[in-house]
C-alpha cells in the first residue's frame, strides 16, 4: 500500500507541478497567484469528486468522460493563449489540470481513507509523494529559469506545448473508451528503449506525455498539434508584439 500511494501520488501530482513550474516562467506567476489557484483547484477537485456519480449518468452514462475530455481540450487552449502572458488562461490551464489529475487521486483516498490497515501507508506514501513532487518541481524550476536566461523563452514554449499535447493524448483515450473514434490498432512499442514504469519514464510521461506503446493515431496527432501549438503561440507573439506599433 506504502509504495501503491507513493507511484499513484507521484503519477497524479507530477503532472500540476510540472505545469505550474512551466505557466510562472512563462507568464509568469508570483507565488500569491500561484497559491490562489492551486486553492481553488483543490475545491473544484472536490466538487468534481462529489459530483461525479451523478456526472458519470449524463450522456448515456458517459458524462464524465466527456466532461474530462473537455477538460483536455481546455488545457491545451488556456496553455496556448497562456503563451501571451495572459494570466487568465495560465490560470484556467492551471485549475482544469489540477481537477483533471487531483479528483482520480481524491478518489483513490476516498476508497481506501476508512481502511485502519490502509490508512497510515496511505497517508505515508501520500506526504512523500508530494515531497518528491514539490523537490522535483524546485529543480525543474531553476534549470528551466537557467536554459530561459541563456536561449530565451522559445525552449519553454517548446515545453509547454509538448505538455499541452499530451493532455489531448489522454482526450483520444477518452473517446476511444466511449467510442467517439476508432484509434488505429498499430501500435508502436518503445518497451525495450524505455519503460513508461520506470523512473525516467514517469518522468517523461508527467513531462511531455511519453508512452511506452503509443498508438499510430495518437502519435499523428501529437507531431501535429505540437507543431500547430508553437506555430500559433509565435504567431500569437509577433502579433502581441506589433499592436503597440500600430496604435502609435
Amino acid at each position: 500500500m506504502l509504495i501503491t500511494s507513493l507511484l499513484m501520488s507521484i503519477n497524479q501530482l507530477l503532472p500540476v507541478v510540472i505545469l505550474a513550474v512551466l505557466l510562472r516562467l512563462i507568464v509568469p506567476l508570483n507565488q500569491r497567484q500561484l497559491g490562489l489557484y492551486a486553492a481553488i483547484g483543490t475545491i473544484i477537485s472536490l466538487l468534481f469528486v462529489q459530483g461525479a456519480a451523478s456526472m458519470s449518468q449524463l450522456f448515456e452514462h458517459r458524462g464524465l468522460e466527456f466532461i474530462q475530455m473537455l477538460l483536455c481540450i481546455m488545457i491545451f487552449v488556456a496553455a496556448l493563449i497562456s503563451c501571451q502572458q495572459n494570466t487568465v488562461a495560465a490560470a484556467a490551464a492551471l485549475i482544469a489540470t489540477m481537477t483533471l489529475y487531483l479528483s482520480h487521486y481524491m478518489i483513490y483516498l476516498v476508497s481506501f481513507w476508512h481502511n485502519k490497515d490502509a490508512a497510515e501507508p496511505l497517508l505515508l506514501g501520500t506526504f512523500l509523494g508530494i515531497g518528491i513532487c514539490v523537490s522535483f518541481g524546485i529543480l525543474l524550476f531553476f534549470l528551466l529559469e537557467s536554459v530561459a536566461r541563456r536561449a530565451k523563452m522559445q525552449p519553454l514554449i517548446v515545453l509547454l506545448a509538448l505538455n499541452a499535447t499530451a493532455k489531448l493524448l489522454i482526450f483520444l483515450d477518452l473517446a476511444s473508451q466511449v467510442d467517439l473514434i476508432d484509434v488505429t490498432s498499430s501500435y508502436l512499442d518503445w518497451r525495450n528503449f524505455l519503460a513508461e514504469n520506470s523512473e525516467l519514464g514517469r518522468v517523461l510521461k508527467a513531462l511531455v506525455g511519453y508512452e511506452a506503446t503509443p498508438s499510430k493515431t495518437a502519435l499523428w496527432v501529437y507531431v501535429i498539434a505540437s507543431a500547430v501549438f508553437i506555430a500559433l503561440a509565435r504567431a500569437l507573439k509577433v502579433k502581441h508584439k506589433k499592436e503597440p506599433v500600430c496604435g502609435s
